[in-house]
């Protein structure tokens, strides 16, 4: 075969290829469509009535996003996705649904083109995309709409980097590609702030592959947009509309110590869940390392210290098999609770880290690529291939039906996770609103016997001891919640409607008053505090 024909069928590949992937990864998550609302979906979509007006798209560039969003950090690309969605479907999950899985499947041809331009391999670079496009630890990212936010971040980065790989061989000083580059960066830390390691990656990228003296030339020329990009976020996120309730969150056990030793549990758990995501959960409970000498700790830490061994030799065996593995640990910096956040584990944190895994699996397959090259020669790697992406195919679909709705969801992370205090809470909700009250507060005070401080758990505990008559017992619950946070919108509104119930009016007001005060759009306060005005005859205010 000539040269100019084995070109053309390379041509000819490339769009099958990627057709390949759109519909791969349009049928993995086919049976998500259907799904309902899920996890926090009812507080940023279906009660939010924020997203469902246009009016109040500026104030997606102002300080009461915060009061309004549902957000408790500064993503606006996400919000405004939400009111796409809802201009376009309004509260039809259908809808919601599809836009996070073309988002996956965008995502997926997008890390396509990028293993493409890194191996410079086709075939290897399809196949560790399929990987991605199956792999079953995507299943929460994808199918919880508010969670949306790790799929944009995704989108923009890898969309970045692969702009920032089409500059760096451009000979003018500033390409539209550069100039794409950086605006896709802004739009991912905007959308979720893991993309900001985007500029390290870049700088290990060039460090790696490139000579000391292009190093020093990039340095000047293409890195200061990306530095300009991160203090122009940095400053809006923490200065011009920083969320103070945001930085209200501790460490674990309030110990750095404790986080360290914790968080090294937290990876290992990470590296296993790549390798054999066999089971899943909507909310982990990771006990805490508070000694050198606990066992979980001590198997985590030589588990990882092995891998970190070999990487240091993968740096002098296969330089991109080292990149590899950079990739994955320094894409999970933002989320290793150095600074604390809420969740100190997720599956939906590993968006990004998970490309670093798809180009491990992608560099294994270079490393054999002779043998597999032609597939008739390999029979034993096919087999192996197509066990591997059946296996996670099935476990992914089967993941999606986990989602199919609130019950269905919190029913098995009760079950997989049963010291999820979240789970339990949120079961004793679905049992409060199917009318099975005594299932509600047994729920919910083993909540509460998880985390005494969880307000949810205690407003919601009061809410059903109402719906029973106990009103004794709710008050004091409504209490409790206040007493944890005095800012706390729906214990105030519920409150009200205890007192007003009791035709303690003037105290009821004053709770709807305190209700809407701390959240504005908070409807239903509203509409109790104006029928409380017209118990009191105070129609001009109803």
């Amino acid at each position: 075969m000539t040269r100019r024909e084995t070109n053309i069928s390379r041509n000819i590949s490339l769009p099958i290829l990627l057709l390949v992937i759109v519909c791969f990864s349009q049928f993995i998550y086919l049976n998500s469509l259907s799904n309902q609302f899920a996890y926090d979906d009812e507080f940023t979509i279906v009660d939010n009535y924020f997203v469902k007006t246009w009016e109040n798209l500026p104030l997606l560039f102002s300080k009461d996003y915060f009061r309004y969003s549902g957000e408790l950090s500064y993503r606006p690309v996400v919000t405004l996705s939400y009111f796409i969605d809802y201009a376009l479907w309004k509260l039809n999950p259908f809808g919601f649904h599809l836009t996070n899985t073309l988002l996956h499947t965008l995502n997926s041809v997008l890390l396509f083109l990028l293993l493409k331009r890194i191996f410079n391999c086709q075939t290897t670079s399809f196949l560790a995309t399929l990987i991605f496009s199956c792999h079953p630890v995507l299943t929460e990212a994808v199918n919880a709409v508010s969670y949306r936010e790790d799929l944009l971040a995704a989108t923009f980065f890898i969309a970045a980097f692969l702009l920032y790989m089409k500059t760096s061989k451009d000979e003018r000083s500033f390409s539209p590609a550069y100039f794409a580059s950086v605006g896709c960066y802004l739009l991912g830390i905007f959308s979720k702030e893991m993309a900001i390691t985007l500029p390290l990656l870049i700088f290990l990228y060039d460090l790696i592959f490139t000579k000391v003296q292009s190093l020093s030339y990039k340095l000047t020329r293409y890195y200061t947009g990306y530095i300009l990009a991160t203090i122009f976020y940095l400053s809006m996120r923490f200065v011009v509309l920083h969320n103070p309730v945001e930085s209200h969150v501790s460490y674990p056990g309030n110990s750095i110590f404790v986080n360290l030793l914790t968080m090294f549990k937290v990876l290992a758990s990470y590296i296993k869940l790549f390798c054999v995501p066999v089971t899943l959960c909507a909310d982990y409970v990771i006990p805490y390392s508070t000694s050198l000498f606990d066992t979980s700790f001590v198997v985590s830490f030589f588990f990882l210290v092995a891998v970190i061994v070999i990487t240091y030799r993968l740096f002098f065996f296969s330089k991109i098999l080292f990149f590899s593995v950079v990739w994955f640990f320094v894409s999970l910096l933002p989320v290793l609770n150095i600074v604390p956040i809420e969740n100190i584990m997720a599956e939906r944190y590993l968006c990004l880290p998970i490309l670093g895994f798809c180009m491990v699996f992608g560099n294994l397959l270079v490393r054999h690529h002779k043998k597999i090259g032609s597939f008739n020669n390999s029979y034993t790697t096919v087999i192996l291939l197509f066990i591997i992406f059946a296996t996670f195919s099935f476990k992914t679909m089967k993941q999606n039906t986990v989602w199919m709705d609130q019950t269905v969801l919190w029913t098995n992370t009760a079950r997989i996770s049963p010291n999820s205090f979240k789970a339990h809470n949120n079961l004793g909700n679905i049992y409060r609103n199917a009318g099975r009250l005594d299932e509600a507060i047994v729920e919910l005070q083993h909540a509460l016997s998880l985390c005494n401080d969880y307000i949810d758990a205690h407003n919601n505990l009061g809410v059903t001891y109402r719906k029973k008559g106990m009103l004794n017992e709710a008050l004091l619950e409504y209490q409790r919640a206040l007493q944890i946070n005095p800012h706390y919108p729906y214990a105030h509104n519920n409150l009200g409607v205890l007192y007003a119930k009791s035709n303690y009016l003037d105290l009821a007001i004053n709770e709807f008053n305190n209700a809407v005060a701390n959240k504005p759009d908070y409807a239903d306060a509203y509409n109790n505090l104006g029928a409380t005005y017209i118990r009191k005859g105070l129609y001009e205010k109803a």
